[in-house]
């Protein structure tokens, strides 16, 4: 047996055996040919008020292009919890028979001799070529050459014994292209985070209590109200405090924040005043092994928003239940698995009346294997639209969403005022390789409401049609681990507009080509 040396993530964000144990193998084997290590099923590691949870008011969850090796997805949602950095916990390295990476040097520095003050570095370099025919079916700039998008992210980790620490993250974003999407393609250079946090215990994966102060990314489940925004260029972040209480049987998070504005230029973003968000997340309640639920509340205030042709003062508050068998990025097994969620949506916009909601499922059935494991599974959702009433809101907000909402990369549309259903099928053919093929169908909800993008923009008004299809788009991802610190990604995605696109032109279908290269130690 080689040496056993312990997983780097604590606290707050899921990481499962399986993927503990992929990315420890593929450290001992450039050493150790004989490694083996055995986790337990849960590590029980969650991130912040996320809890690792899908919200599923939406499709298929969106893929990270994070660079672990791959791992199975089992809760109906896509591989949830890749490593944050600013979730992992290197003290094992005091141990310096452990320090076995060529990067172990920069991921612990003591500063003391005792080593409970030290020092974490850490680097992430994407680089993705895009292309996109057709953009908003024929209506958007056009750029027939391709973009292509560059991001480095430098972390720096301060350890100040087992109760407190800094964590510092700069981001640079660049995007060589004619047309970048304003918020989500460019950024030169920010301060992406920087937080104290206080914790009764940074090296316990329940800590009890532990307080975040200072700007953060802020993730909700799997990101369908609130998310780091991964699938795009620019990642998203939320100034405030986050306050939560982990224990084994369950997490509850309070958080107060206000979500950082992203301007093109240099050391210029700033948190929205106009934009405040509040609330509570109780996650993983742990009923049995075969039922487990969440239960949430948000509140959100926007001085100024606008719907259809009216702006006024919007205050929202969400209310959501989900319930479900299996963790996101649980180690993955043979069988059935559900995924169940339900919110509603109520407050004021101006002098209407909101009444809002959403509800999506997920069923899915794994087949026994390591190799060649697959799973089959079924997606649907319900979003709610405006119905036209005078003194009532009817428009799902979906307040903070991941940029690929639907499928693994590509995305046209928002969740807002949408029917869709998905068949799903997910892949492992290699060790270092997975890969995923879905087929999403859309139809408006009302016809009294227009199509939307991100952030309730309208792509088309209502009155164009009285039509419900939309159209469909096939997706496939395929991710491949190159060797520890490299993934690579393929998505290639396209749209086949439908009755309501082809009633209110353009209408030309879409070709998405997606070729990304991640490095990350």
């Amino acid at each position: 047996m080689g040496v056993e040396r312990p997983g780097p993530f604590r606290g707050r964000r899921l990481i499962t055996a399986s993927m503990q144990y992929e990315q420890l193998c593929s450290r001992h084997d450039k050493r150790k040919d004989d490694f083996e290590e055995r986790f337990p099923d849960e590590t029980g590691v969650l991130f912040g008020c996320s809890c690792s949870v899908p919200v599923c008011y939406g499709g298929a969850d969106g893929t990270d292009t994070r660079p672990n090796a791959p791992r199975f997805p089992t809760t109906g949602s896509s591989a949830p919890a890749e490593s944050f950095s600013e979730v992992e916990d290197w003290s094992f390295l005091r141990d310096p028979s452990l320090r076995i990476d060529r990067y172990d040097r920069l991921k612990f520095i003591p500063l003391n001799d005792s080593g409970t003050n030290y020092l974490t570095f850490g680097l992430e370099n994407r680089t993705e070529f895009q292309y996109l025919n057709n953009n908003d079916w024929g209506a958007g700039p056009q750029n027939v050459t391709g973009d292509v998008l560059e991001r480095l992210m430098p972390d720096i980790d301060l350890r100040l014994g087992d109760h407190a620490r800094v964590f510092v993250t700069l981001a640079f974003n660049e995007f060589t292209g004619k047309y970048p999407r304003p918020g989500i393609d460019k950024d030169i250079a920010d301060g992406h985070e920087g937080f104290v946090e206080f914790c009764s215990n940074l090296h316990d994966p329940h800590p009890g209590w532990d307080v975040i102060v200072g700007r953060q990314e802020v993730v909700l489940g799997t990101g369908r109200l609130l998310d780091d925004n991964e699938g795009v260029n620019v990642r998203s972040a939320f100034d405030g405090v986050r306050v939560g209480y982990d224990k084994p049987k369950g997490r509850i998070d309070l958080i107060v924040v206000k979500p950082v504005e992203i301007n093109p230029g240099a050391w210029d973003d700033a948190p929205d005043p106009s934009i405040t968000l509040w609330g509570l997340y109780a996650s993983n309640l742990r009923w049995s092994h075969r039922f487990m639920s969440d239960v949430y509340f948000l509140d959100y205030d926007a001085k100024s928003a606008m719907y259809g042709n009216q702006s006024a003062r919007e205050q929202r508050r969400t209310i959501a239940g989900r319930y479900f068998n299996r963790l996101p990025g649980e180690s993955p097994r043979a069988g059935f698995d559900y995924n169940v969620e339900t919110g509603f949506q109520w407050g004021s916009f101006g002098n209407r009346s909101i009444r809002a909601w959403g509800a999506g499922g997920n069923i899915g059935w794994t087949l026994p294997g390591e190799v060649w494991r697959a799973r089959f599974g079924l997606q649907a959702d319900a979003i709610s639209g405006d119905k036209g009433q005078p003194n009532t809101l009817g428009t799902f907000n979906a307040l903070f969403p991941r940029g690929a909402y639907f499928g693994p990369k590509f995305a046209l549309i928002g969740p807002a005022n949408l029917l869709a259903v998905q068949p799903q099928f997910w892949f492992h053919p290699l060790q270092n390789v997975t890969g995923d093929i879905c087929w999403i169908w859309f139809w408006r909800e009302s016809t009294k409401d227009a199509l939307y993008s991100f952030e309730n923009v309208p792509l088309r008004p209502a009155n164009l049609s009285d039509a419900h299809y939309i159209g469909s788009q096939p997706n496939l991802e395929l991710r491949w681990a190159i060797r520890e610190h490299f993934l690579a990604a393929l998505n290639l995605a396209g749209f086949v507009t439908g009755t309501f696109l082809q009633q209110s032109p353009p209408s030309k279908e879409v070709v998405f080509v997606n070729i990304g290269l991640t490095y990350r130690f």
